[in-house]
């Protein structure tokens, strides 16, 4: 038989003693407990694969007992088998114990059964990734438990049960608030600044395409113990990608608290880690026993927020893509016309506020027709996309540069007047002027010029169709007079 860990809870009579012979003749590691507490203190101290429970115990029965191993998250996956040594017990908590067998103490002693029936739900347990330590420290209450002190035990166990409440609360009200991003983290700070005396509490949400990480500091905290502290982060949330932070309080390069104890709680589901708590404080054993426990289970029930906020986080970043792809023209790259009247209309609102220029430049490929019937659109297309990428490297960041129709580009100009457009149009007609569009190895292609016109922002009319007029006029006069040349 596997080597395993087995728990033996017997009921006042000893009914169960026989069983532990068995189990050890079958190279089982066994520890008899005389009742649930004992057991469960056991349990948190030492881990265990196996625990075999009579249905009847001093302190609570066995089904009770089933029922808090197998509702709590950390060791749901530990196999639990109840051995009916009383009454049926009440028909809820049968229900609700989740043992994975429940048997009769005739069938318990036949050892064959026995150490089949364990072997089996030992090897199935660890396949579905259960190990003996994982049990300890469970959280299944702080402190220690003993049967001998069952008023001490109880009150440890509602410690627990009220732990888990309010957290499972907390948890609910955070999936209420995940969006916008700032109502959370207003949220999720105001209920870890109330709980927990935290220096810097901090949330980490991973598995994104951009992983963030917010921090609240109730002190000024020194920069270099805060660096350390992102560093390990990093590490223990499998961070390839660097992590955008958000920091919410002072830094100090030479003064400031330094971290002491930094708690980092990784929230995983399905051995995927979706971000991490952080619980630090400035003092040494900064938090109490109690408080450890409540973060443990928070950690557990901030899983499904997690998701959330990945869930939100990444419809967002769709929704932007989104956006942007209808904001752009497909062959270029660059802004469409609909975007371009919208962001024009803005500036010029802004520009009349505070009195300063705008000025526009309309650029029109000469003959862009002809050339695509002499060489071929694949050609056309290449010197459409080849201007554009050299207008973004002409124009500012500041600039706004659109495709504004089949042929022709638009440069809105902020803190730019007409003649300040004039200048750019024309380096941008010498610098078309020069460029080579070639066809295929020894084979030239056409020679391309534009034309262009400017136009400036009238202070006296806000409507962003006047200036696009006043251009487009300036741009026919240009094309008018021979092309390739500048219209003011």
């Amino acid at each position: 038989m596997t080597e395993a860990k087995v728990i033996l809870v017997n009921d006042e009579k000893s009914q169960l003693s026989p069983l532990q012979q068995s189990l050890k003749k079958g190279g089982l590691t066994v520890t008899s407990c005389a009742a649930a507490f004992d057991a469960l203190d056991r349990l948190a101290a030492e881990g265990a694969d196996l625990v075999i429970a009579s249905t009847k115990l001093p302190d609570m029965d066995g089904y009770q007992l089933s029922c808090l191993i197998k509702s709590n998250e950390r060791t749901e996956g530990l196999p639990v088998v109840l051995v009916k040594t009383g009454d049926g017990g009440e028909t809820f908590w049968a229900a609700a114990a989740m043992a994975d067998r429940e048997m009769d103490l005739k069938e318990a002693k036949s050892a064959d059964k026995l150490q089949k029936l364990v072997a089996d739900l030992v090897a199935r347990s660890r396949e579905q990734g259960w190990k003996t330590s994982m049990a300890k420290e469970s959280g299944v209450a702080p402190g220690s438990f003993t049967s001998a002190d069952t008023a001490k035990s109880f009150r440890l166990l509602l410690g627990n049960l009220l732990i888990e409440r309010l957290m499972g609360r907390v948890a609910r009200s955070l999936m209420d608030a995940t969006s916008p991003r700032k109502k959370f983290l207003d949220t999720y700070f105001a209920v870890i600044s109330r709980l927990f005396n935290c220096q810097a509490a901090g949330l980490v949400v991973a598995g994104t395409a951009a992983p963030w990480a917010s921090f609240h500091l109730s002190e000024t905290i020194n920069k270099m113990s805060f660096d350390e502290l992102v560093k390990k982060l990093s590490r223990e949330t499998g961070g390839s990608k660097e992590l955008s932070l958000d920091i919410r309080g002072a830094l100090e390069e030479q003064g400031g608290a330094a971290i002491s104890t930094p708690e980092i709680l990784t929230v995983k589901a399905a051995n995927v880690t979706l971000g991490a708590l952080v619980f630090s404080s400035t003092q040494k054993q900064g938090f109490d026993m109690a408080a450890r426990a409540a973060m443990a289970e928070l950690q557990v029930q901030m899983a499904p927020v997690l998701r959330l906020l990945q869930a939100s986080q990444q419809i967002e970043e769709l929704h932007q893509q989104s956006d942007f792809r209808a904001a752009t023209d497909a062959l270029t790259g660059l802004y469409n016309l609909e975007f371009l009247v919208g962001f024009l209309q803005q500036q010029l609102l802004f520009s009349y506020r505070q009195r300063s220029p705008v000025g526009l430049v309309i650029i029109d490929i000469d003959h862009l027709q002809a050339i695509n019937d002499e060489y071929g659109f694949e050609i056309g297309d290449l010197v459409l996309s080849t201007i554009g990428n050299r207008l973004l490297n002409l124009t500012r960041s500041s600039d706004l540069l659109a495709r504004y129709g089949g042929d022709e580009f638009a440069v809105v100009l902020p803190n730019t007047d007409a003649n300040g457009a004039r200048i750019l149009a024309e380096k941008i007609r010498l610098e078309v002027e020069q460029m080579s569009f070639v066809k295929g190895p020894g084979r030239k292609g056409p020679r391309v010029t534009v034309s262009i016109g400017c136009a400036g922002f009238n202070m006296e009319d806000l409507n962003p169709e006047t200036i696009l007029r006043d251009a487009k006029l300036a741009l026919k006069r240009a094309k008018e007079g021979g092309r390739n040349q500048v219209s003011l």
